[in-house]
């Protein structure tokens, strides 16, 4: 099946059955704490292309910085921002981006411009993520939890991300949304890695 199609389809059922969520983590983010409600942020694309990324807002308006780490205690996040943050739904508007064919449902996240242009000058292969697929909305670090990012850094990150690059096809996408589906039912992040770099294989 055509990637774009898939993401593009399940981004509009998905856009439509969350509706109410949505304006419902809308307002509560509004009564809740001054500012906007909606994050904005410019990310890099597909093949190094530059657009805004849509977030629920999750801290305090004017808090953070650009690829800022944010601590679960962090001060800054706000009431519904905390529950937001751990169930992941503070990704939702990006379905949009999604829609406008800049983002894809499994894919590496995108990163702001200036992790971007550092990382460019001091990791060689970094350009393969750019030009090999679109930035996704999950992927094989987002299954892990936000708990094992912290705890195993970017690098380890990079790894999984250059996996997916390398190994991407339509069963592995649906097997990373499902256990995306699982991951934030859960709460939780896997322990493990779910297979080995070898032991995956293509069957679409």
């Amino acid at each position: 099946m055509n990637k774009r199609i898939f993401d593009f389809v399940c981004a509009l059922i998905i856009l439509i059955f969350s509706v109410p969520l949505m304006l419902f983590i809308a307002i509560w983010i509004k009564v809740t704490s001054p500012g906007p409600i909606i994050f904005r942020q410019i990310r890099v694309g597909y093949r190094g292309k530059q657009f805004v990324i849509f977030k629920f807002r999750t801290m305090k308006d004017g808090s953070g910085y650009p690829f800022d780490i944010v601590l679960p205690d962090d001060s800054r996040v706000t009431v519904p921002g905390r529950f937001l943050r751990e169930t992941h739904m503070d990704e939702l508007p990006q379905l949009i981006n999604v829609l406008l064919g800049q983002m894809s449902l499994v894919g590496p996240r995108p990163h702001p411009v200036e992790f971007v242009e550092k990382s460019i000058k001091k990791i060689s292969v970094y350009s393969l993520r750019l030009n090999n697929v679109r930035p996704g909305l999950t992927g094989l670090e987002q299954i892990r939890g936000r708990t094992w990012s912290l705890k195993h850094g970017i690098r380890s990150a990079f790894r999984l991300e250059f996996f997916y690059i390398n190994h991407h096809c339509f069963s592995l996408d649906l097997y990373i949304l499902f256990r995306t589906i699982k991951t934030v039912w859960e709460r939780n992040g896997l322990t493990a890695c779910p297979f080995g770099v070898c032991g995956f294989s293509c069957i679409f």
